[in-house]
């Protein structure tokens, strides 16, 4: 019988296709009967992927955790325009016919340029700007102002804006100051080292003369959850190599 290993090019499996690869192997390898588990270095093999294999999903459990900078940065926008939008709701009255108004206006005004330049400051210290504002804008001395223009929704929300901010980064600080941090790149890279010598050790030992059953099955699990993503990859490069044709 001619023996092979199932030509897979793992390092161009995405980074999850390549943990739910190894997670395959480990479920499929793990119904091995445990007497056909006498080989050492096969064993050692198995316990090593399972191990990093593990590790590997933390870093991915930990990349997928980082896609909170995405929604950070939402919010954080969010809140810019907030400020923004009372900005130019202050201006309107610099223009008003009634004095009042305009007298309220510029109090509002000179309090709001001491807080100038809030949407370039780095996240925390923006927070704490806002902080301040809204804490100016509620009080005694400036509450009677923002009422007579009745602009006391855009200070609701600059604070409703800026709390929905400080609890996802805040959060996202406890978080990570309680998290392993994980190199996923490198991690990945000993991993398909570490495949790449096991399954050339299986299917060399395999091949030998009355191969014991266990690299026989071995392989044979191997090959069919590489074929599985082998096919996966070849579907990938004919869809696009269909657009490409298309797009010309």
């Amino acid at each position: 019988m001619s023996l092979k290993l199932e030509p897979l090019n793992a390092s161009v499996l995405t980074n999850m296709e390549f943990g739910q690869l190894m997670n395959r192997h480990n479920e499929d390898l793990a119904t091995i009967a445990p007497a056909m588990l006498t080989d050492a270095p096969y064993n050692n093999y198995v316990r090593q992927i399972t191990t990093k294999s593990a590790t590997y999903q933390k870093g991915l459990a930990q990349v997928q955790k980082n896609e909170e900078t995405d929604k950070i940065a939402l919010l954080d926008g969010v809140r810019d325009k907030s400020v923004n939008a009372f900005s130019r709701a202050l201006k309107l009255y610099d223009l008003s016919d009634e004095p009042k108004e305009v007298e309220a206006s510029k109090a509002l005004g000179i309090l709001l340029r001491t807080f100038k330049d809030l949407a370039i400051l780095n996240y925390e210290a923006e927070s704490i700007g806002i902080d301040k504002l809204v804490s100016e804008l509620e009080s005694d001395k400036y509450a009677s102002h923002v009422a007579l223009l009745n602009i006391g929704r855009y200070v609701t929300r600059m604070k409703v804006s800026n709390e929905n901010f400080k609890t996802l980064f805040g959060n996202r600080m406890v978080t990570g100051a309680m998290t392993e941090s994980y190199d996923l790149k490198v991690i990945r890279k000993e991993m398909l080292k570490l495949y790449s010598d096991f399954t050339l050790y299986v299917l060399a030992m395999a091949k030998t003369e009355d191969a014991p059953p266990l690299f026989i099955t071995a392989l044979t699990l191997l090959n069919t959850a590489r074929k599985y993503y082998a096919d996966l990859l070849a579907r990938r490069v004919a869809v696009k190599e269909v657009k490409e044709k298309q797009s010309v």
